[in-house]
């Protein structure tokens, strides 16, 4: 099963070269798979919500804190009631440049 979303083997929106057109991330500080909100520049991650007294998912702008899943499938699962628009990255190896899987 490819990662890809189109079946011509071009990466989501892109020229089949990684090119999509969203100005990704340079980096991911860890490999794997997660969630970018591209138009606002963050990420799915964790953090700190003082009114609930709790940590909760939220949009985090470091790539530090950003959810890291380990397959396409479990990245996909997360965004089942995301708002906003929002692409799947993955990196093979800390520091890679991502490539957009959908």
């Amino acid at each position: 099963m490819s990662d890809s979303n189109d079946s011509n083997g071009k990466d989501a929106g892109g020229d089949g070269q990684g090119n999509s057109g969203l100005n990704l991330p340079k980096s991911l500080t860890r490999e794997g798979h997660v969630v970018w909100f591209h138009e606002y520049k963050k990420y799915l991650g964790y953090a700190w919500d003082e009114s609930a007294g709790e940590i909760r998912r939220a949009h985090v702008s470091d790539p530090e804190h950003a959810i890291y899943f380990e397959t396409f499938a479990e990245a996909m699962v997360a965004t089942d009631r995301l708002m906003g628009p929002h692409v799947i990255l993955h990196a093979a190896k800390r520091g890679e440049k991502p490539r957009l899987v959908r």
